[in-house]
Order: C-alpha cells, then structure tokens, then sequence
C-alpha cells in the first residue's frame, strides 16, 4: 500500500494512504495487523481519509513502515469492532449527534416561536417554563444556599412581573445553551478521561490445568481463574479463590490505604494489588467493569477540578449576595426595578462555571494529542506550580529499555545458566530491569517457560524470593541477597563485577543461599534528558532530586551528567515516599516521576506524579499524569501545558469580572437596556467559551523538540 508520510516525529508517525481506499472494517484490520508490530504501542486508521497513526519505540519505525508498504489494497485485513472501540468511539459518535441535536432545537424553537406565535402565546409559554428555574431557586434558598441559581431565578421572576416577558425568555434561552453546553463538555470530558486513562495489559496469566498460561487480554472470558502477581493492575472484576494481598482501590473508592484480600473477597478492575499474590475467578470481563471502574473515578468531580477553578466558582457564588444587596440599595435611591434588575441581569457565576471547565478540558484534550494524559485540572494546576521534580532513575532519567550488559557466573555456573534462571523469575514482574534479563534469555533462545514456581515473595525495590524446580532462589539487589537474605559473599566478586561494569545496575542471583552469579544491566541516559532538565529550569523549576534504589557510583555517574541538585541511592520505597513527604513538609511543590512499583509509594505521596510511556501497571494507575511516549521533552509539554492552562484561567476570570462589572454599570446608568445587558452577558459568555477552545501549543514544532520550542521558550 502507498503512502505518504505526513509527520514524522520520534516515536510517532502519520501517514496519510489516500481516501476510500478502505472501510471501517479494513481500517480496524490495518490498526490490529500494524500492532502486531514489535514496539507498535498505539495504531490508529482513519478510513474517511486514509489516515493512519502509529506510535511506536524509536527503533521501530522502519518495521512500520515495511508493515504498512507490505499491505496489499486489494486485499486488507478486516476486524469486528472491539470493546473500546464499540463503547467508545461509539459513545462519543453518539454524544456529539445529541449535542448537535439538542442546541438546533432550542435554536429552532426560540427563533420560531419569536416568529410565529402571537405575544400572549409567547408570554404563557414563558411563565410554564420559568416555574422550572424558579422551583431551583426556591431550593436553593430553603437549603440557605444563596447562589446563581437564586439569582437567575430573581431575574426571570422579576423580568414576568415587570410584564417584560420576551426579557424572561431571553434570559431562559441563553441559560439553557449554557446548561446544554455544561452538559456536552461534562458527558466528553468522561468519555474522554475513559479512553486514555484505561491501563490494560496485552496479556495475562491464567491457570490452565493447574498451569500459568500467559494468554491475551481480549481471550479472558467469565469464570476464567487468572493469577495477578504483586505490582499487577487488575484487568476484571472477580472474586479471590486463592492467595492474600493487599490492594490500593484508590482510584475506585479513593481510599488510601490498601484494603486485605483473601479468598472470598471481591476485587475490581482498575485497582492495583501493591502486595501478595492472587488468584482470581473472573466475574465480569475486561472492558466494561474496567470503564465502570473509571467511570466512578472520573464523576467525583471535585476531586478532579483544579484549586483555582474551584476557587473562582466559589468567589462567583460568594458574590451573589453583594448583587441581591446592589439591586436592594439602587432600588431604594432611584425607585426604578429596570434600573436596580441590572444587576440581576448580569452575573459572574455563569461565564465562569461555564468556560473554566471547557478551558481545563480543551487543555486535557489537548494533552492527549501530545501524549500527555492527564487525570484532572487539578493535576495540571499541580503540574503548573511544581518548584521541585523527583526522579527515579531507571527509567525514568534513563532509557525505558535497559539491555543487559555482561552476565557473571560464580564457581561452575554458566552464563547461560545464570541468564535462564533470572529470566524464569523475572518474567512475572513489570519492571523495565526484569524485561532486559527477559529479552536477553530471549535473543540468546535460552528456554525457561517450563520452570513451575511456587510461592513468589517481591520485595519491592529489594528482590524477589522464590521456589525453581525444588530449589530456593532469591534474586535482587547486592543488599537484598547478600544482608537480608543470607548468602555468602565470594572474596572479590562483587568489586569485579563493578570493577568491569562501573556504570551498570547490578543484579544477583543466589540458589540454595549460595551466590550463583549476577546480571549486569546497563542504562544509557535518555538521549533528550539533559536539554529537557535545562527546560524544565527556564519553566520556573528551582530543585531537581534524583531518588534511586541503585548504587551509588552509578547514581553520581548520572547526577553529574545531567546536573541532579541532590541524589540519594540505595533508597528503600518507604524512603522514597518519606524523602517526598518531607519535601512538602518544607513547602515544597513536588512533582514525582517514575515508572517501577518501587516508585508507587512516592507518586502517591507527591502534589502531583507523573509516570513515564514504560512505566509499570501499577505506577500508571497512581499516577496522575501519565506520558505516553518515551521522551522526556513531553514533560516540557506538560509543564508548558499546565501553565499556558492556569495563564488562560487567570485571564478569564479578569475579564469575566471586568466586562460584568462594566455591564452592570452601565445598565444602573441607564446607557443600555436590561435587554443589551443581559444579551451581552450571555454572548461574552459563549465568546470566552469559544476562545477558550483553541490550542494553547502550536499546531506543529520541530522534530524531536517540545512545543515550546527554542522561538516560543517562555509558557
């Protein structure tokens, strides 16, 4: 199949094949056929123009292209539409044709009825709908609660016993537009966060005939028993038949603190076993109970708006009793209701509540696009004010792909030995240092899927303890095997291995409490680290922090290539998540990025965590910002992001009140009508609105750089 490349970044391209050239069916098969691409993450295929993105690791992009070019037109692949695609793309299909539909009726209906019916007609229709409005501000104001509500309703109510019954219904047209639009941005911004906020594993283990099988996500029916190891995020919602653990339900229940599983406990899709090992018996399938999950995550509305978006509604509400106060005090001078209504007309409340929301969610869509998903305003806020990062190393500050270095063997023991040993047991864990020994024992062809475990004890950011074919085997770090697990130390060995991998992450590997050898990773520094850090610098960032498990020589190593204001190695996951707190106790902004378990305890624990492309199920799931490709110049994006964000709410809310303000005095002066005033209002409100949409980055930037770019380098 032709093709012509569109854009062509890093990790990322889009190419453009020709239109009609294929239906939906064929586009679903193109996207499956190009993710079946080794390093293809993301594949969409867009049939109305031949429009295909894919996003990939780096060193993938000619296979991709292969892929593509090796199609045949003639003959495409074709697929049935999958669980996201059928309650996603649908939904949003569907969401916007209501929209539409919803705002050319009240358009209609207010034009037509203007035109055709006769004003007594007009005046009775006004009066039934107002009892609506009216009946909410009643509410409101039995509850004690004097807010917009209260005042819309004063000003329709007054408007009809003024006889200014066409007023009245100006005013009921434009706050039903801005209900409508409250509601489309609402029911977009859930669809949205659902989408790409969905964490799910390719594959999983399921217990066949008392056997682990790693088996595809999409075969995993109900009734199927699955085993989740430590650090898993779980893809079902099921029921414990076997195994203790502890599970963090944050992002379901918002409770901190792990909640104990044993057997007979329900547990949830979307939530992330922190500690143990579970088998489940699944109860609803991967899809539907995952969205349900995020669903409940995303509705808890307050907890995701930002601070200053918050504050700003709470300030309009406030000032609702000083317009009652206005139009008592101007009715009193002047004897005049239309003049002293003018400050009924015009309130702050709406324009706010109204284009701050859409400026938070044009801003996280927009993050998506530059693969920046952010979880709530909140965190871009957070992300905003941040003074200090804290990053893990491994990576994080370097390559998301380690590859091993040297394998050592101690005594008789082979080096293939050594390798197929470590990958039997590191196969299990989602940390991007177990997937090299993986990948290595997997290019050498070295056999190990046959080996059966009995209980795995993780010790997170230490090792791993186990049970290999009737022998005991512990794997992990230097501390790890050689203090808290006993083995003896060989005279010599450990200064050789670091002697002759000075700047690589050590892992050993003991049987029988006796040192079988070690695996040398080696960890290139990510190629856009040091110009992303200097970034960061020029964005307002006053403290970069380097937190690590690793040794010390290779932390120094690091910190001085990039210029690290502080490092600390060897650091235990409590450590991490304490070093976090003590940040904040000092009045520290944190921002933490990670992506092991290890890192889990400190994302929680900072203002707001943002975990890498490569990041574990686990570290994604607490995370509140999640990067979706493997460059650190996409936390410039972010950071640029989050300020363009916060500068547009702070411009908004002064000229919300500058233009509202000046509305309300010139209708007290008598230089416009109640009728300009009020129409005025609701226009400004629908014009922040609109601007509020449009992009806060440039529609493109140059190769391999971040949207601010060296021409734009202040947010």
């Amino acid at each position: 199949m032709r093709y012509t490349i569109v854009s062509d970044l890093p990790g990322r391209l889009r190419l453009r094949c020709g239109p009609l050239i294929m239906d939906g069916g064929e586009a679903r098969g193109v996207a499956q056929a190009l993710m079946s691409v080794e390093g293809v993450r993301v594949a969409e295929v867009h049939p109305a123009n031949g429009s295909v993105l894919v996003a990939f690791v780096p060193s993938s992009r000619d296979a991709v292209l292969l892929a593509v070019r090796s199609l045949d037109v003639l003959a495409l692949p074709t697929a049935e539409p999958g669980i996201d695609e059928a309650s996603g793309a649908i939904e949003v299909r569907a969401e916007s044709n209501r929209f539409v539909q919803e705002i050319a009726r009240l358009v209609g209906t207010h034009i037509l009825r203007r035109l055709l019916l006769p004003a007594p007609l007009r005046a009775a229709w006004v009066v039934v709908r107002a009892m609506g409005f009216v009946a909410r501000g009643l509410s409101r104001l039995v509850r004690g609660q004097l807010t917009v509500e209260v005042l819309d309703a004063t000003a329709i109510a007054a408007s009809i016993l003024l006889g200014s019954f066409d007023e009245a219904g100006t005013i009921i047209f434009f706050l039903s537009l801005s209900a409508a639009m409250e509601r489309h941005v609402q029911s977009r911004s859930r669809l949205a966060l659902r989408s790409n906020m969905i964490t799910r594993a390719e594959t999983v283990w399921a217990v066949v005939d008392g056997q682990d099988v790693r088996v595809p996500i999409e075969d995993v029916a109900r009734g199927q028993v699955l085993h989740l190891g430590c650090g898993s995020v779980l893809p079902v919602d099921g029921v414990v038949v076997e195994g203790t653990g502890e599970v963090d339900e944050s992002s379901m229940t918002g409770e901190s603190r792990p909640v104990k599983k044993r057997p007979g406990s329900t547990v949830y899709a979307g939530t992330a076993l922190g500690a143990g090992d579970l088998h489940v018996r699944v109860t609803a399938p991967p899809g539907v109970a995952r969205i349900d999950g995020i669903v409940s995550m995303v509705e808890e509305s307050s907890q995701l708006k930002a601070d200053v978006q918050s504050r700003a509604e709470r300030l309009a509400d406030a000032l609702v009793p000083y317009s009652f106060l206005a139009f008592l005090a101007i009715l009193a001078i002047t004897r005049r209701p239309q003049t002293a209504m003018a400050v009924l007309m015009v309130d702050y409340s709406c324009a706010i509540k109204l284009s701050m929301p859409i400026a938070v969610m044009s801003a996280m869509s927009e993050g998506t696009k530059w693969g920046v998903v952010a979880k709530g305003g909140r965190y871009l806020e957070g992300l905003a004010c941040a003074d200090t990062f804290v990053f893990d190393k491994t990576g994080t500050l370097t390559c998301a792909r380690p590859a091993v270095e040297r394998v050592f063997g101690v005594g008789g023991a082979s080096e293939d030995g050594v390798l197929r040993l470590a990958a039997c047991i590191e196969e299990h864990f989602p940390h991007s240092m177990a997937r090299a020994i993986v990948d290595e024992a997997a290019r050498r062809r070295l056999a190990h899927e046959d080996e059966l475990h009995a209980k795995v004890n993780y010790v997170v950011a230490h090792g791993i303890s186990t049970t290999v074919g009737g022998m005991e085997a512990c794997i992990g770090s230097a501390h790890f095997v050689f203090e808290d697990e006993g083995v003896a130390r060989p005279a010599g060995f450990v200064e050789r291995v670091v002697g002759e991998c000075p700047t690589a992450s050590v892992i050993y590997l003991a049987t029988n409490h006796e040192l079988l050898g070690a695996v040398a990773v080696s960890d290139p520094l990510r190629p856009d680290a040091h110009v992303a850090l200097d970034r960061l610098r020029e964005l307002g960032v006053e403290r970069f922090v380097m937190l690590t498990g690793d040794s010390s020589s290779c932390a120094r190593h690091v910190a001085a290539r990039l210029g690290i204001d502080e490092w600390h190695s060897q650091v235990l996951p409590e450590d991490k998540s304490s070093y976090v707190q003590e940040l904040r106790d000092r009045g520290r902004v944190v921002a933490m990025v990670g992506d092991g378990i290890n890192d889990s305890p400190a994302l929680a624990a900072a203002d707001v965590s943002v975990a890498m492309a490569d990041a574990s199920d686990m570290a994604r799931a607490v995370a509140d910002v999640c990067i979706l490709d493997d460059r650190l110049s996409s936390l410039v994006t972010a950071r640029t992001l989050a300020q363009r964000l916060m500068r547009r709410i702070h411009a908004d809310y002064r000229t919300i009140v500058a233009f509202n303000s000046a509305l309300i005095g010139l209708g007290v002066t008598g230089a416009i009508t109640l009728a300009t005033a009020s129409a005025a209002h609701n226009l400004s409100t629908f014009a922040i609105a609109a601007a509020n949409v449009r992009p806060l980055l440039p529609a493109r930037h140059p190769r391999g750089a971040s949207p601010s770019g060296t021409r734009d380098t202040r947010p």
